[in-house]
């Protein structure tokens, strides 16, 4: 009897190696081929020039299309036409921060250091180069829903 459930034991086994080796999905399965379009990686390319938008945003239309080419255009560039605290023509809300960071040269790493993901700074980071956090709420005042830099609850603090 015992011999019998321990031979079915290894029929059972062998069954299901077999299974797992063979089948589509098992461990030797030829990897599946990605839907077009389906990978979109959030890694930062770091080679990358900060005004070449396609660069990164690959087959999402970012910019108008009378808008001139960026690839190459420095933050000074961008100022021709889109005057700071200038109203509608003004960057401010209409792309991210970081993106206006780049733009102006500073690489991630400068504030957040050498790290794989990027968390958020102290404020003492922040007002190293953007002055008082009340002079930082002043600068983002506009943007919407709400300005970062002042909160309901602690103000600039």
């Amino acid at each position: 009897m015992k011999n019998k459930i321990t031979g079915n034991l290894w029929i059972n086994l062998s069954l299901v190696l077999f299974l797992l080796v063979f089948s589509a999905n098992g461990l030797f399965a030829a990897p599946k081929e990605k839907a077009a379009g389906a990978s979109k990686s959030k890694t930062v390319a770091v080679d990358v020039k900060a005004g070449d938008c396609a660069a990164c945003h690959k087959d999402k239309k970012v910019l108008p299309d009378n808008h001139v080419a960026t690839k190459d255009m420095p933050y000074e560039g961008c100022v021709v036409c889109h005057a700071p605290g200038q109203g509608a023509g003004s960057l401010k809300g209409k792309i991210y921060g970081s993106h206006l960071h780049a733009l102006r040269g500073i690489k991630c790493a400068m504030c957040h250091g050498q790290v794989k993901t990027p968390e958020a700074v102290e404020m003492n980071q922040c007002v190293t180069c953007h002055g008082t956090t009340a002079n930082l709420a002043e600068k983002t005042k506009d943007i919407k829903p709400s300005n970062p830099h002042k909160s309901p609850h602690y103000g600039t603090d």
